[in-house]
């Protein structure tokens, strides 16, 4: 929020970069002019004391503010400086540090104040370009931003939080016009968030310490001019939008837990990454994939003195429409994990003898579909509603996967939904389509389960059966096939037998 009309924030977080308008001299009042044009856009305000000293423009005791329907934001951000150089750029000289001031009143009327240091010594930043699209380049060896008090309803709070980055450098444009336009790039040698803090109700503790190493962060942000700045749907309705991508190179975190005398520790390391994000065109996208990660945990109320768990690569990621609309929009859902192996000492808890196969597992879910919503989902009081807020219209099963202990359930299908016809299904839209499943192994995992002693004979003997109601050979040793269909006439079919 404060943080986009901050050079200086920009320098930790705005990932924002680059595309170079043609140079022209450009002067300090138009850079400050900018800042101050930007700021309203926001539904902010910036502002200080100005004084013009041959090539030095000084805007004295700035300040920084922004409400909320449910807070606000504020920072003092000292003197600022900006000197128009012989080339025809800008440079710009920021107060080493300054204080914000964050508040916020929750649903249940408790309200939470954070107050805050941000410091970006020997931080340099430039401005080129022209008083429509100027381009900034920053650089400093550290910037941080301090929790340095917290209050709950006036009352402190015993914690501490620390984010911080090293080695940065980048730069970003803000284009002016009837549409703003920001775009952007921050690059890091290193980005940590140290955290700690006490719950004064029972005394439980709790400590994070993790760091990532080097961060490319970009992104691009559209404003429209006369964007209310507080309720996003209706931000993006007038065309708000704003897109970004985080990649690092790896990230290590390790937390400590401590409650009613048990003790819990976490320590993981995560190879390369990327975390994509947007929100435009009504919608919001979240995709967030990693490779190569070890975690380890352990403590006291553990049946083992310590669990470890790894992974090839992973990937979720979210696409979902936020705003109301006539006509359905797409969405999406991806998890998946491949290359998962546990410790033998979970293993060991349940198959001592090592009867079942331990080859690495992995789970792939990947849906896509059309949905229509019937309210805002940015609206606070969709939750409260009893009401559905979306119509589900179509439904893609673009890849279904489990590889565990020797078996393999793969399927893939589709399916669309009459909303108009909520009697045939009980109360939810009738489907008509088909998904094909194929089971490999699953009579071998039965025959091992039941030579273990975890499954009885005779239960063995009933899942058998029940396979046999929706599945058949496929002529390829131990692996069975199903096609289920749901008509049009609300019958459901499993390999042409009849269901429902």
């Amino acid at each position: 929020m404060l943080l986009r009309i901050s050079a200086s924030a920009g320098a930790i977080v705005a990932a924002l970069a680059i595309a170079a308008p043609a140079w022209a001299d450009l002067t300090a009042a138009e850079v400050w002019a900018s800042w101050k044009a930007l700021a309203e856009r926001s539904g902010q305000t910036i502002s200080g004391s100005e004084t013009k000293s041959g090539d030095t423009l000084t805007v004295r005791d700035v300040t920084m503010a922004m409400e909320t329907a449910t807070g606000s934001a504020s920072g003092a951000m000292g003197d600022i400086a900006f000197t128009e150089n012989r080339d025809g750029s800008v440079s710009i000289r920021l107060a080493p540090d300054y204080p914000l001031v964050v508040s916020s009143t929750s649903e249940t009327g408790e309200r939470v104040e954070m107050k805050m240091t941000l410091r970006q010594r020997d931080l340099s930043m430039t401005a080129r370009g022209n008083a429509s699209a100027i381009a900034y380049e920053f650089a400093a060896p550290e910037a941080s931003f301090t929790l340095d008090q917290m209050l709950v309803d006036g009352q402190p709070m015993d914690m501490a939080m620390q984010m911080s980055a090293r080695g940065i450098s980048g730069g970003y444009t803000m284009a002016e016009g009837a549409t703003g336009r920001i775009e952007g790039v921050l690059n890091a040698a290193t980005a940590r968030l140290d955290m700690n803090a006490t719950n004064p109700e029972d005394g439980a503790r709790f400590k994070l310490g993790g760091e990532m190493t080097d961060l490319v962060a970009s992104s691009a942000s559209t404003v429209p001019a006369a964007m209310p700045s507080t309720d996003l749907g209706a931000m993006l309705a007038a065309g708000f939008a704003s897109t970004g991508k985080i990649a690092h190179g790896g990230m290590a975190y390790a937390v400590d837990m401590a409650q009613a005398g048990e003790t819990t520790n976490v320590a993981a390391t995560l190879g390369p990454g990327t975390l994509d994000f947007a929100l435009a065109d009504g919608g919001m996208l979240y995709d967030v994939r990693s490779t190569k990660g070890q975690i380890g945990i352990s403590g006291s109320a553990l049946p083992l003195p310590r669990i470890d768990v790894a992974f090839d690569d992973s990937a979720f990621s979210f696409r979902m429409p936020m705003v109301q609309s006539a006509a359905p929009s797409d969405f999406g859902l991806l998890t998946r994990i491949a290359g998962l192996t546990v410790s033998d000492g979970i293993w060991a808890m349940f198959d001592p003898s090592g009867q079942l196969p331990r080859d690495p597992a992995t789970l792939v879910i990947d849906l896509a579909g059309k949905v229509r919503l019937l309210s805002d989902l940015t609206n606070p009081a969709v939750a409260q509603s009893p009401e559905a807020p979306a119509e589900l219209h179509e439904l893609n099963v673009k890849d279904l996967k489990l590889s565990l202990a020797g078996v393999e359930l793969t399927g893939n299908g589709a399916f669309v939904f009459d909303n108009s016809d909520k009697v045939t299904f009980d109360g939810m839209p009738r489907p008509t389509g088909g998904i094909a499943l194929r089971l490999a192994g699953g009579n071998t995992l039965l025959d091992r389960l039941v030579a273990m002693g975890l499954v009885p004979p005779d239960q063995a003997m009933g899942m058998r059966m029940m396979l046999g109601m929706f599945a058949r050979p496929t002529g390829e040793g131990d692996t069975l096939s199903s096609q289920i269909e749901v008509t049009p006439d609300g019958q459901v079919v499993a390999n042409g037998q009849r269901l429902r």
